[in-house]
């Protein structure tokens, strides 16, 4: 009864009040402890980190993961590995949710574009072409990143460049009445004007209209070439359409001589270089869509309405995008990225003060440094709290992440975004980096050191001082168990968090080291 009792205070709780004893209900206990994770613990986001074999994903992120789970949290689950969407089913089931999961895999044939999600999703900014462009400009980062490009200032200019493309593309698809898909914009770029073709579609224009005295058969050759020309040509369709029509408002009308303009005086008079630089950059981007695979198939056109982000969302529904990396590749990379785009960005729209029955929803990645986008991850996780994500990264070490941060200031824009992750939980690790890191992080305390000195004559002679010393060595993350049968399903891991107070060893500290029965 005082279970029921207390949420009827929550729930009838006004306003701002009502949120934070919501934020602050008890997710998780952690074992052997009295020192409670709550609900605001989770939306300030959770670093798991170990090497391989560790036990972070069956020890500390089970645990986690079965809280989230048994409290209704709704999720966003990216798999990098075969058996990752089998472990979460077994989650699911043992919690009671199999009926929210929603998986899209090869197998379940979901659709999702995210150019056409984003053109006809609901709210106020539906149908912003700035959407469509940083949507694809994400999967172009992402696409560095999987290659270990750097970012110069060089790259910065054709990055610019690559944006206005695709802004154009989109507009003159939207403009055009037609849907925005990946293959409809290649086939675009294929048939866009040259400086050759306007001067061609120029000259067939004013004879097929000129009201002076030509040969009746040079004018209907024009007409008859402009017309064959029409009919192979979606650029050309449109190209027209548009420049013809009046629109309803003086924004559209803006929009469309905007467009027009692009691609008969500025693209099509690009000089050879820097037009098969921009050519070929979008065709990266899109190119994976137009093979067949999963891309083609799931990612290329229609959006299934189970994938929806504001259904997940408002549901608590648990999402698994499961295209391994190791079965699908770069692929799966690709797939990933595209939901996981759209999903922060719904996520980044919620307005939790409108739902009846508020929880976290958790963005789970398990081998985060597959999936990491350097500088949308890092925005997003900036306000993840007031949108109530729960972001759980999970990865063996440091490096990882300064291994896809490029050239520039690695270490500084990893400690950037790991830093926006309050809780962090260390497992059994050998990379002296992050060992040191974590030891760093949890700081010094004064330990007071004993000298004692022999004289020649074999007197004793004592001595104390004070000194600075490191509340938990970097050597110690070596000696963690790592679960298995050799250590009874044990798994050891040191945990921080500002603020958290745990006591060890007799003593009040501000981390602890807990067990985790990867049994439970």
């Amino acid at each position: 009864m005082s279970l029921f009792r207390r949420e009827s205070k929550i729930n009838s709780a006004p306003g701002e009040n009502r949120i934070e004893a919501l934020l602050d209900q008890e997710l998780i206990k952690m074992p052997g402890t009295n020192t409670k994770i709550s609900w605001g613990d989770c939306v300030e986001g959770i670093l798991i980190m170990g090497s391989t074999g560790s036990g972070k994903s069956s020890g500390p992120g089970k645990h986690i993961a079965m809280a989230m789970l048994r409290q209704g949290f709704g999720f966003c689950i990216l798999c990098a590995k075969n058996d990752e969407r089998k472990r979460w089913e077994e989650y699911a089931q043992k919690a009671g949710r199999t009926d929210d999961l929603v998986i899209m895999n090869k197998s379940t044939g979901l659709k999702f574009n995210l150019l056409e999600y984003e053109m006809n999703r609901e709210g106020e900014g539906a149908g912003d072409v700035l959407n469509i462009v940083n949507a694809l400009m994400n999967l172009n980062e992402q696409n560095k990143v999987h290659l270990s490009a750097a970012s110069g200032s060089e790259d910065r200019f054709w990055d610019n460049a690559l944006r206005r493309l695709i802004a154009r593309i989109a507009s003159f698809l939207k403009l055009g009445g037609e849907t925005l898909s990946i293959l409809k914009m290649r086939i675009i770029l294929s048939e866009s004007f040259n400086s050759e073709d306007v001067k061609l579609y120029n000259h067939l224009v004013n004879i097929s209209l000129t009201k002076e005295k030509i040969e009746a058969t040079e004018r209907k050759e024009a007409i008859d070439q402009l017309e064959a020309w029409r009919k192979r040509s979606l650029f050309l369709r449109l190209f027209e359409k548009i420049k013809t029509t009046n629109f309803d408002t003086e924004e559209q009308q803006s929009e469309a001589h905007m467009v027009i303009d692009f691609w008969i005086k500025e693209f099509a008079n690009l000089s050879e270089r820097p037009r098969s630089i921009v050519l070929e950059s979008l065709m990266g981007v899109i190119e994976p869509f137009l093979n067949p695979g999963i891309l083609k198939s799931q990612f290329s056109e229609g959006v299934s309405e189970e994938l929806v982000p504001s259904n997940i969302i408002k549901n608590k529904k648990i999402v698994i995008i499961d295209f391994p990396i190791k079965e699908f590749g770069i692929s799966a990379i690709y797939a990933s990225t595209l939901y996981k785009t759209a999903f922060q960005a719904a996520l980044e729209r919620r307005d939790i003060t409108t739902e009846d029955d508020l929880k976290p929803i958790s963005l789970w990645i398990d081998e985060y440094q597959n999936f990491c986008n350097p500088t949308n991850d890092t925005l997003f996780q900036l306000t993840a709290r007031s949108s109530w994500v729960s972001s759980i990264f999970i990865t063996q070490n440091l490096n990882n992440i300064y291994f896809v941060m490029g050239d520039k200031q690695p270490e500084a824009r990893t400690k950037s975004l790991l830093g926006n992750l309050n809780l962090k939980i260390f497992a059994s690790n050998s990379d002296s980096d992050t060992n040191q890191w974590a030891s760093d992080m949890i700081g010094q305390h004064l330990s007071v050191l004993e000298n004692l000195t022999v004289s020649p004559e074999g007197k004793k002679t004592k001595a104390f001082n004070q000194q600075l010393m490191p509340r938990i060595l970097p050597d110690h993350f070596t000696t963690l168990r790592t679960g298995g049968l050799a250590n009874k399903l044990k798994v050891d891991a040191v945990v921080f968090k500002p603020g958290k107070s745990w006591i060890y060893d007799d003593k009040v500290q501000n981390y602890g080291i807990v067990e985790f029965d990867q049994s439970d």
